[in-house]
């Protein structure tokens, strides 16, 4: 008789492998298709809303995660998460969050990549994150 922790174990590993593997079905589906135009979910129907997510946008390649109240050094910024379906790095990266970050928020928005302290580095997936801070906070460089 097999020990039940063991078949518990292999019960949820077995669906997590099963949601996994339907996650990268549907991307490969998604990735098939012509590249789409964000459109805003709606996460009063959302299973699952991550805590201080406040709105998120979905086109056939990426999700973005907006969190519009996130606590800095210097007040609030807008936090932008941004994934592609496929859980995979974003090629031609910095061309491709412009391209995201202007049509979610606009061509004369400024956004920055914050890039962490060794000791702060949290690098568990391919997600990359931009900030969007109010006027005057951060300093613009002369172009």
């Amino acid at each position: 008789m097999p020990n039940t922790c063991y078949v518990r174990l292999w019960v949820l590993k077995t669906k997590f492998m099963n949601k996994d593997r339907q996650r990268r079905i549907a991307a490969q589906k998604m990735f098939k298709l012509p590249i789409t135009n964000f459109k805003e979910l709606d996460l009063t129907i959302a299973p699952f809303v991550p805590k201080g997510m406040t709105k998120a946008f979905r086109n056939t390649r990426y999700t973005v995660m907006i969190y519009e109240n996130s606590p800095t050094t210097h007040g609030n910024a807008i936090r932008v998460m941004v994934q592609k379906h496929n859980d995979t790095a974003i090629l031609n990266h910095w061309s491709e969050m412009q391209k995201i970050k202007n049509e979610i928020f606009g061509e004369e928005t400024t956004a920055i990549e914050y890039y962490p302290a060794k000791s702060q580095l949290i690098d568990d997936h391919n997600i990359y994150w931009f900030w969007i801070f109010p006027e005057n906070v951060l300093p613009i460089p002369f172009t």
